[in-house]
């Protein structure tokens, strides 16, 4: 580690395993092809820096992203959803537009398509918890290493 933020990246990167080490885990074996039990092995050459790079261009609709936007409501749900989305509720209400228009009644206005709700969640990341395990594990392996 090149020393400069590395114990703020590591501490960034214990916390996201503590709390969506499962999303991430399927994640990384399903885009990367790799074990993140591999972060404890110096032998696999995963260091911190470059999981938190691989971390970071997980696609939108991934299970680490979808949890981090609030739950499992948002796998699947990328760019291109809410596009899509976007257009059948303003060609709904352009078919509303247009029946009010041509209606001596006014016609109940269209309800719009259903896209997931972002919920609040909860951290863990105090003592026995994985992020304070897995920080104790990787200053061990660095000091072994004579980095600290």
């Amino acid at each position: 580690m090149d020393g400069s933020d590395s114990g703020g990246k590591l501490r960034g990167l214990t916390e996201l395993v503590d709390e969506y080490g499962e999303f991430l885990a399927a994640d990384l074996r399903e885009y990367y092809q790799l074990d993140l039990r591999d972060l404890f092995r110096p032998e696999a050459g995963l260091g911190p820096l470059y999981l938190l790079s691989l971390i970071r261009g997980l696609p939108m609709d991934s299970r680490f992203n979808a949890e981090r936007r609030g739950g499992p409501e948002f796998r699947g749900w990328d760019a291109g959803r809410y596009i899509d989305v976007a257009a059948v509720n303003a060609l709904r209400a352009l078919q509303w537009t247009y029946v009010a228009a041509h209606s001596k009644q006014k016609p109940k206005p269209p309800e719009p398509f259903p896209i997931p709700d972002r919920s609040v969640r909860r951290k863990n990341t105090g003592p026995g918890s994985f992020a304070f395990i897995a920080a104790a594990k990787l200053s061990a392996a660095r000091r072994a290493k004579g980095y600290g």
